[in-house]
């Protein structure tokens, strides 16, 4: 790296810790990653422990790159990001360069069909090893506007594990947050009105509830009153519809 690479790096670098979000993600890597690498397309694939290989996330400011590319790239079994992992890991290097140069002899002819078939022009991309020598994420910088040559590379190795713990943090604060949501939800309504919900659900009447819960009547109009309110509903069925969709009762 040049002086000047040596900066923005140092910079990327110190601003990666300071990523909480999708956004400050997005935004981070279109500027101090965009100044190292500029691209215009990055999938980040993570592992998610399940049999369908890695979940793929993208962040694009390309207009060409659409959904019907973006799901035949997240093809688990002949997609464009299981290839790109398979090269890798056949390979001694982890980083996979993928020139659209007709001129280009990539490894796997293959790989070069499918970035040119899904507007991914000028492909980098970088495996992420765990401890165990398994690979637990790959990242995918495309429509690259420098040279696919040793430099690149180079920077690959060196900003790629920054990208990597800066994503991290945003899945895990995503996870956070979608965990204090569920207790939330789980809060709206007690144990005693949630099984009123079901009874409710399954057709029974106030008095019929009443009976099989050993409680008065006025007691279980008490309850639903309370319900109505916490789930900002005007009826019994609204009230079964609203639990529904906040996941309190489940569907039969």
């Amino acid at each position: 790296m040049n002086d000047a690479d040596r900066s923005r790096f140092a910079d990327a670098v110190e601003e990666s810790f300071l990523i909480g979000s999708r956004q400050q993600f997005f935004v981070w890597s279109q500027s101090s990653v965009q100044a190292l690498i500029p691209h215009e397309i990055l999938i980040c694939g993570i592992e998610d422990g399940s049999r369908q290989g890695m979940a793929l996330h993208r962040f694009s400011a390309s207009r060409y790159f659409r959904q019907a590319h973006f799901d035949a790239v997240a093809d688990p079994t002949a997609g464009l990001m299981s290839r790109l992992l398979a090269v890798a890991e056949g390979s001694r290097s982890r980083v996979v360069l993928c020139p659209s140069s007709s001129s280009a002899k990539p490894a796997d002819q293959d790989l070069l069909r499918l970035v040119g078939d899904n507007e991914l022009k000028n492909l980098a991309a970088h495996l992420v090893v765990g401890v165990r020598g398994r690979a637990e994420a790959f990242y995918g910088f495309s429509r690259l506007s420098v040279e696919l040559d040793a430099r690149l590379g180079h920077l690959l190795e060196l900003l790629v594990p920054h990208v990597h713990n800066a994503f991290l943090r945003v899945l895990s604060a995503e996870r956070d947050v979608a965990g204090v949501a569920h207790q939330r939800v789980g809060r709206l309504v007690t144990p005693r009105q949630e099984e009123i919900l079901n009874l409710i659900k399954s057709g029974k009447t106030n008095s019929e509830i009443a009976e099989l819960l050993s409680c008065s009547p006025w007691t279980i109009k008490n309850h639903i009153q309370a319900i109505l309110r916490k789930l900002d509903s005007n009826s019994r069925t609204h009230a079964i519809a609203r639990a529904m969709s906040l996941g309190i009762l489940q569907p039969d």
